[in-house]
């Protein structure tokens, strides 16, 4: 008769002390695994967050400056403020910057619509100063609209001898207007260009006429203002001559606290803009820090293009900017590296300006 027979103690003892190498082993593979996966994730959305970033800034660059057919003895101001009292709509200056410093800038942020002492009139929609990021630098860029509308007849700019007012342009409409009250637009043909701010729009036909009312403040319409330097009509005489009305885009770029947490319940950084007088938007995530260094021509008078130094926001004075350097920190937002570490690079590349 056969008789059944168990395992020893020291076989158990083997099989067990096998099961938990294999075991551990297996979990190892996993969590090796799963730090991989979470490795590529991160790179992955580092990638992408660098390639949004590249080509936000890098659009909004090419296109600075740009005026259409505007004159060519500089833009009229037709409100009350200085340029740099009206810094969200001040177009004769297309690229601006500010070099962070810490907590301070240079120039000082007080001229931009912030919550530091800002005294421009669109409180609601500041940018709080006390979520920028420190060392972080702010860029500006100004153009006027691709897309405007011709002027329906040519503008007097001969001011009233009662009212001390001028001629309300004229523009042709298609498919729908595309302006709005309190809208700052540029008037321009190919001689001139002046601001002014769109009091109330009166359409008839396919003809919509954009008042200019004088009032207190400054963003208001200067009274008794003429949008010409010379008193000359816009589009001459006869006709409008390929005269037309185009509204006033500022992007204010900046790197501030973002509305999100991390794996690790920490804020995130990211880059917002601020576009006009309206709010500003939170774009891209995991963008840590902005640095920009202006190629500033310091010999323009030579003739050829080109810069000869690249220089910091507020050392350069008043030499034509032709080309901007920046450096985008970026990371992956979440630790995705062994020690609980972000995954973080930093891209830099330039961008030539075409209406510089």
């Amino acid at each position: 008769m056969l008789r059944s027979r168990g395992f020893s103690l020291l076989e158990l003892l083997i099989a067990a002390a096998l099961g938990v190498v294999l075991t551990a082993a297996v979990v190892q593979l996993f969590a090796g695994s799963s730090r991989g996966n979470a490795a590529l994730a991160g790179q992955a959305l580092l990638q992408e967050s660098a390639r949004h970033t590249v080509a936000l800034l890098s659009r909004s660059a090419r296109n600075a400056g740009y005026l259409g057919c505007g004159g060519q003895d500089g833009i009229v101001n037709g409100l009350n403020g200085s340029w740099r009292r009206i810094v969200e709509f001040d177009v004769s200056r297309p690229v601006e910057g500010f070099d962070g410093r810490g907590a301070n800038w240079v120039p000082d942020i007080g001229i931009l619509p912030t919550t530091r002492g800002s005294s421009l009139a669109f409180a609601g929609n500041r940018i709080d100063a006390d979520e920028l990021r420190p060392d972080s630098d702010i860029v500006v860029f100004r153009r006027l609209e691709a897309s405007g509308r011709p002027l329906a007849r040519s503008l007097s700019t001969v001011l009233d001898p009662v009212t001390g007012e001028g001629e309300d342009p004229r523009v042709t409409v298609d498919e729908g207007l595309a302006f709005a009250t309190d809208d700052f637009v540029v008037v321009s043909d190919c001689r001139q260009s002046a601001l002014f701010r769109i009091g109330t729009i009166d359409t008839v036909g396919r003809v919509a006429t954009l008042s200019r009312p004088s009032a207190g403040g400054p963003f208001a319409n200067r009274a008794g203002h003429s949008l010409s330097p010379d008193d000359e009509p816009y589009g001459g005489g006869v006709g409008p001559e390929g005269a037309g009305v185009r509204r006033v885009v500022t992007e204010i770029y900046f790197v501030a606290r973002g509305a999100g947490l991390n794996n690790r319940d920490e804020t995130v950084w990211s880059l917002w803009r601020k576009t006009g007088a309206d709010r500003p938007a939170e774009l891209v995530q995991g963008v840590d820090d902005l640095q920009v260094l202006f190629g500033v021509d310091l010999t323009p008078v030579d003739g050829v293009n080109a810069p000869n130094r690249y220089l910091p926001p507020g050392q350069f004075g008043g030499n034509p900017i032709r080309t901007i350097h920046f450096v985008a920190t970026v990371s992956s937002v979440d630790s995705v590296l062994a020690g609980d570490r972000v995954l973080r690079r930093s891209f830099p590349w330039t961008v030539a300006l075409r209406n510089g």
